[in-house]
This record gives C-alpha cells, structure tokens and sequence, in this order.
C-alpha cells in the first residue's frame, strides 16, 4: 500500500479518472476549456475533505506520494463530475505484477418496482463491482451463474458484477420471488 500524504500527515489518495466539469465559483477557471473531457485525477480524501487534483503529467501522485502533500509542492486543483468517477486502467507490466493490494467495491441497490406507471416496490438488488484500487483490474464472481434471477445471485456475462437479491429484514422469505429472471447457458460451438 502506498504511503500518502497532505500537508504532512496521512490521507487518502487514489489515481482515477473523471469528467470535468465547470466551477461557476471561478471566473477565470483554469480547466474550463476541459469541461467535458475525461482525465487522470487523484482523489485525496484528507480528513472530512475530498478534494480532486489534475493529474495528467503525474504531478499530483507524485505531490501526496513524494512531496507529503506540501505547500511546496504545486498542485492544479480541479473540479469533476462524482458520478463519472472511474478506476484509473494501466497496461499490465509482467515483469512488476500489481500485487492486488487495495480495492474499491462498487454497490448499487436498486428498487424494483410493479411498472413505469406502478410505484409499488417488488423486490430488490444489488449490484457489486471489485477493482484493484492501483490497477484498475477489475475482479471476476467465481462459481455464480451469468444472468438476473430473483432467488439467487447471478453475475453479469463478463462476470465482473455481482447481480443479489435482497429484502428486508422484516418482508417474507417469499419478498421478490415472482419477478422474472434470466439465465445465459454456455455451450461449444
């Protein structure tokens, strides 16, 4: 695990990439002509801050890895969209393995309802993604089955999303089960 740092003490810093987005705050905001542009971000979260830094030249991982995240140290902050937040991806170097040492897990639950026009709750899901935090690799669901079924968890066809059902701790064992499902089925050519 990489050792950061802001203004000395521990933080932490992750490298991503995100769409750029306008600060009304600034008039003479220095990335505006990025606006809508997807770059290389490192997310510093420092104390109950979370903050974002340009880091196309490498300059920002090297301030909170190197630098300590000193004022010495120049920065370009800027403003993203949170929502277009991604892992940073890099080329697999075989001759320096990523070890798989930090993760991010992505949870979306989700409400399932009787229809469009029906807002009545059915069932619910959740969807889990694992990256590796430092590679951007994204980790695979072993032993579930491809597809969307409301009585077991089942994964997407790349297996890189878990797809679970869930209820409330306080619904039947039976909450969900007549929603429609799905299976993808393997077979060789």
């Amino acid at each position: 695990m990489t050792d950061t740092r802001w203004n000395g003490e521990p933080c932490t810093a992750r490298r991503v990439t995100a769409i750029v987005i306008d600060d009304g705050r600034f008039p003479a905001y220095w990335a505006r002509h990025l606006v809508g542009t997807r770059r290389n971000i490192v997310e510093v979260v420092y104390g109950s801050s979370t903050f974002y830094l340009d880091d196309e030249d490498g300059s920002a991982w090297h301030k909170v890895t190197q630098g300590g995240g000193s004022p010495h140290w120049g920065h370009s902050s800027i403003t993203i969209d949170p929502d277009s937040i991604q892992p940073r991806s890099r080329a697999a170097d075989p001759d320096k393995p990523c070890l798989h040492e930090n993760f991010d897990a992505y949870v979306a639950v989700n409400r399932i309802t009787a229809s469009d026009a029906d807002p009545t709750v059915v069932g619910y899901a959740a969807d889990i993604k694992v990256h590796c935090r430092d590679c951007g690799e994204p980790f695979r669901w072993s032993g579930v089955r491809a597809g969307v079924s409301p009585r077991e968890p089942m994964c997407s066809v790349d297996e890189t999303e878990l797809r679970a059902p869930l209820r409330p701790a306080s619904e039947d064992p039976d909450f969900g089960l007549g929603l429609p499902g799905f299976a993808v089925r393997y077979r060789e050519a």
